[in-house]
């Protein structure tokens, strides 16, 4: 009776053993470093930026996640597109806030016309560039879904901004003189008519 309890102690004590032994391999997400090490469908670790952007004063950084039972160039596409949602968002966000910010400060709340139109042409032009859009990174974590992480300049929002004030302040300034020559030529028609 005592030896059969020391060999069940003995297979015990090795059970939790190879259990522990198992459980510290980082295939299975255990504790590594002081954090949890997610293998994912191709044996690779979760990259860092999958939990935190990385932060940069030049380049803003957007992570688009495709999911869903689609193939991979499916959820590739549409993690693509998420991450371009979110530049746009993000645009539509940071110029509409300086605008509103710029009329604030300026006192400029005359032709609100104007500047909702300003608004709209910079934002529509803005979102609709999408040239300094990089892929920097991707994984596919261990559920199959597709995650991205792209870069975008900072100066390209400026150059944008720039870029379409300059041909709204043109086209304002046109319409402004087409307006003012229409006044003029009736004020002279108004003149003329006096000589009759």
């Amino acid at each position: 009776m005592k030896k059969s309890y020391l060999v069940t102690v003995a297979l015990t004590l090795l059970v939790i053993a190879f259990a522990a032994g198992c459980a510290s391999s980082p295939d299975s997400g255990a504790s590594v470093g002081g954090g949890r090490v997610i293998i994912g469908a191709y044996g690779d670790p979760r990259p860092d930026w999958d939990r935190t952007l990385p932060k940069d004063a030049d380049v803003h950084y957007f992570k688009g996640i495709g999911r869903g039972a689609q193939t991979e160039t499916a959820k590739r596409g549409t993690a693509t597109a998420d991450a371009l949602a979110q530049l746009s968002r993000w645009k539509e966000a940071k110029i509409g806030s300086a605008l509103k910010d710029y009329v604030q400060e300026s006192g400029t709340h005359g032709n609100t016309q104007a500047l909702q139109d300003f608004e709209q042409t910079v934002v529509a032009k803005a979102v609709a560039n999408t040239s300094g859009f990089m892929e920097v990174d991707s994984w596919v974590d261990q559920n199959g879904n597709y995650h991205i992480l792209y870069s975008y300049p900072n100066a390209d929002v400026m150059n944008d901004f720039k870029s379409t004030a300059n041909t709204f302040v043109r086209n304002q300034a046109a319409a402004f003189a087409e307006f003012k020559a229409d006044e003029a030529f009736r004020m002279l028609e108004a003149e003329m008519a006096k000589d009759d």
